[in-house]
């Protein structure tokens, strides 16, 4: 009797969904597994994280692709766009799409992301200047966006173009990181947000001051402890907002980053258990279903629920991917380095790091760092902080554990914390020399096992075995995924490749 081959679906066509995709890519190549995947945007898989970057003109919408459509499907991958799924029949194991088609699966993979949460505002129309009692919008005005998918990016970059204000709706690191690219390019943009500090789920309270005096001067006006109440509309269009404050801020576009949900709805309603997102085991299979696992930010593995970040989310795909093979009994491939030894992947035991996306500011911060140095029952707190100089550091340590750091101006010191950060481990027992090796003429130096990319878990070997048959950071990324994440660790490939290019001999180019 000839088996059949086995077929996973996959709904959604993010980044997630494209690691999952690249991880299986050889066993559907060889006829081994049937894949299919499911997108709701028309765009294939993008690297969503940077779509930023797009809006003020920095890249181009192709720079942030993730997958070759057509090498997809030649390797015979089933990739269907602009169709969303509309139910899942669990019994018999059938997916209903919007467009009327119903697709079998033996294992079904969610990988629906999360979808901003949208504030609700007072709407005010006008016409022609003044208050139209006439018109009561049914809905917002055209002008508010989240700034999630790439239609937003593009329509920002048009408002951008122009030069017209833009108001950014949420201090927290999008919202910042957000109001800081449009100010770096020269376009007014202010920032409302209602904690007394930006970031303040992420950083303590004296760094978060010097970051709103480190945004004002890079040119974005702060209104802090203040919220958005009134979208008000030119002839259906927004022109302007009103806060909390009764401040009247005039607006071309209201960008706003103000939380997301995971996207479970599908999961609920197929009565597969959610809370904050599809509930899964370490293996991110369904706790109800065991042919139904979930993957990056509609999951909660293990009771934790996703915290926005990629590199989590990629962890999730290749953990997938290797039950799925166990599942369906196919052998477990395994990764080498370029002299062809077998690479052993240890797990992460580290903190997750948050690096602001910024051309003129640098912040990176990881754990707890919000405790007060003064209770006796506190964690060790060792502070240093030059406001004048836009600099600020505090680490926050327990014995020989490191719980958590922030750093503001300071990329040195936040490049050896985050690499102790990514190791489990402490950094010097003397905190001074983090500030010595701020002004030291080396940076941190990592280790070949030490994680250079954090988005993609790739090693400082790994990332120097394929930059030596490189001479771009997209060839690095193609040859070992370092890079292709936010794109942090961009300049530290750019070096590598430089002293690449300085090691070969005259009149050799790689």
């Amino acid at each position: 009797m000839t088996r059949s081959v086995p077929h996973v679906l996959v709904l959604g066509f993010g980044p997630v969904a494209a690691r999952l995709i690249d991880e299986l890519l050889e066993e559907v190549s060889s006829g081994a597994l049937r894949l299919t995947v499911i997108g709701a945007e028309a765009e294939p898989a993008y690297q969503r994280i940077r779509i930023g970057d797009v809006s003020v003109g920095r890249i181009q919408p192709a720079d942030l692709d993730l997958t070759d459509l057509t090498a997809l499907r030649e390797a015979g991958v089933d990739v269907r766009t602009g169709v969303r799924a509309r139910a899942i029949d669990r019994e018999t194991r059938q997916v209903m799409l919007e467009d009327g088609d119903t697709i079998g699966y033996d294992r079904l993979v969610l990988a629906t992301g999360a979808e901003p949460m949208t504030p609700s505002f007072e709407v005010e129309s006008r016409r022609g200047g003044a208050i139209d009692a006439e018109v009561r919008a049914s809905g917002l005005p055209d002008g508010i966006l989240a700034l999630r998918e790439m239609g937003d990016a593009l329509r920002l970059a048009e408002v951008v173009r122009r030069g017209e204000p833009v108001v950014v709706l949420g201090g927290g690191v999008l919202g910042v990181e957000a109001a800081l690219a449009i100010a770096e390019v020269g376009a007014p943009v202010t920032l409302v947000h209602r904690g007394n500090v930006p970031m303040n789920r992420q950083i303590d309270t004296d760094a978060g001051m010097l970051l709103r005096r480190e945004l004002i001067r890079a040119g974005v006006q702060v209104r802090a402890a203040a919220d958005i109440t009134t979208v008000i509309a030119e002839s259906g269009s927004l022109c302007a907002v009103r806060t909390s404050l009764g401040e009247k801020l005039p607006a071309a576009l209201l960008v706003t980053c103000t939380g997301v949900r995971a996207r479970d709805q599908l999961a609920g309603a197929a009565g597969l258990p959610t809370r904050w997102g599809v509930m899964t085991d370490e293996a991110c299979r369904s706790v109800s279903d065991p042919r139904i696992f979930a993957i990056g930010d509609c999951a909660t593995v293990a009771g934790r629920v996703s915290a926005g970040l990629i590199a989590p989310g990629w962890e999730h795909a290749g953990t997938v991917a290797q039950t799925l093979r166990e599942d369906v009994g196919l052998k477990q491939p395994r990764e080498r380095d370029a002299a062809g030894a077998p690479v052993e992947l240890a797990a992460a035991t580290g903190l997750d790091v948050i690096l602001l996306k910024s051309h003129t500011l640098n912040i990176a911060c990881a754990g707890t760092t919000d405790v007060d140095p003064w209770n006796p029952d506190s964690p060790t707190v060792s502070t240093w902080s030059d406001p004048k100089g836009g600099q600020y550091l505090r680490i926050v340590s327990d014995q020989d554990r490191l719980l958590g750091f922030v750093s503001v101006g300071m990329p040195r010191s936040a490049a050896e914390l985050a690499m102790h950060a990514g190791r489990g481990t402490m950094p010097v027992t003397d905190r001074t020399a983090l500030l010595a090796a701020e002004h030291a003429t080396r940076e941190a130096q990592l280790g070949p096992q030490d994680v250079l990319c954090r988005c993609a878990g790739t090693t400082l070997a790994q990332v120097q075995d394929a930059a030596a048959c490189s001479s771009s950071v997209a060839e690095v990324g193609t040859a070992c995924r370092a890079g292709t994440g936010c794109g942090t660790c961009h300049g530290r490939i750019e070096k590598l490749l430089r002293e690449e290019t300085q090691q070969l001999p005259a009149g050799v180019t790689a």
